[in-house]
């Protein structure tokens, strides 16, 4: 009984090895990116890589420009989100401190519409995306449904 209790644990230790050691053997790499806007790098964003085909899906928050994540290589529908302050919250009794207001500026053609397809390398992995266009803009106001909702 010793020696079953003592392979047990052989097993169990070797097995929780394996797990700690050999994930790498994933076919993943590393990728790090740049993402800008217009020419200035996206402070504050979203980056998704959606397979073309074979692949995983992969994503990563873009912070001053830059991102890295793991992804298996491959060719990958791009998707890009990114927010700009463009307000504060007025403090209240019940939030003292002001909030700032994000508004989503990225057009759907770079993401729920993206069509921007990359080829992500492991003898290079890295990706510049680089997104131009006319940027979203707040409205202003509220439509006459929102106002009527409102009412109720």
């Amino acid at each position: 009984m010793a020696i079953t209790s003592s392979r047990s644990l052989m097993c169990s230790a070797l097995l929780v090895i394996v797990a700690l050691v050999g994930c790498n053997g994933d076919g993943k790499t590393v990728v790090d990116g740049t993402a800008t806007w217009n020419g200035q790098p996206i402070q504050k964003g979203y980056i998704e890589l959606q397979p073309v085909g074979e692949g995983h899906f992969a994503s990563a928050e873009i912070v001053d420009g830059k991102f890295s994540l793991r992804t298996t290589p491959g060719k990958r529908l791009v998707k890009v989100t990114a927010e700009k302050k463009i307000g504060e919250t007025p403090p209240t009794d019940r939030i003292p401190e002001a909030k700032p207001i994000m508004f989503q500026f990225v057009p759907p053609k770079f993401n729920s519409q993206s069509s921007l397809e990359m080829e992500i390398s492991a003898s290079n992995p890295s990706l510049e995306v680089t997104l131009e266009g006319d940027e979203l803009q707040p409205r202003s106001g509220l439509t006459a449904e929102e106002k009527r909702r409102m009412k109720l």
